[in-house]
């Protein structure tokens, strides 16, 4: 007889398989909860590396957009530079004085009269 504080444990066998039969018990929950814990923690591994995948996909995909958006804002800048220029080329165009400049010296024109000589390349 085994005591345990103030009650005491009959020991038959029937007690025994009782006893025998909860110890299984116990080790069959032990390794159900042990299965079930692997297969949490690789169902949690899983989601983790589909997760940090997509993570280093998006932060990829939007290093290439920031790329192509600095790109396109360092052309746009060009394309705006060269756009002042041109109108402001228009402008001066405009100006008789300017347009005759630059015809005769373009293309060779003269005005009635003149002669022109070439002395250049």
């Amino acid at each position: 007889m085994a005591r345990s504080g103030h009650v005491s444990q009959i020991n038959t066998p029937y007690s025994q398989q009782k006893q025998a039969q909860q110890a299984v018990n116990a080790r069959y929950a032990a390794r159900v909860h042990a299965r079930r814990r692997r297969i949490i923690v690789a169902a949690t591994l899983v989601l983790a590396l589909i997760f940090g995948v997509q993570i280093i996909s998006t932060r990829h995909s939007l290093a290439e957009v920031n790329g192509q958006i600095s790109q396109t804002q360092q052309v746009l800048k060009r394309k705006r530079t060269t756009n002042r220029q041109l109108k402001s080329q228009v402008k001066a165009l405009h100006n008789p004085d300017y347009l005759q400049q630059v015809l005769r010296s373009k293309y060779n024109y003269a005005k009635k009269g003149e002669t022109l000589y070439n002395l250049g390349n």
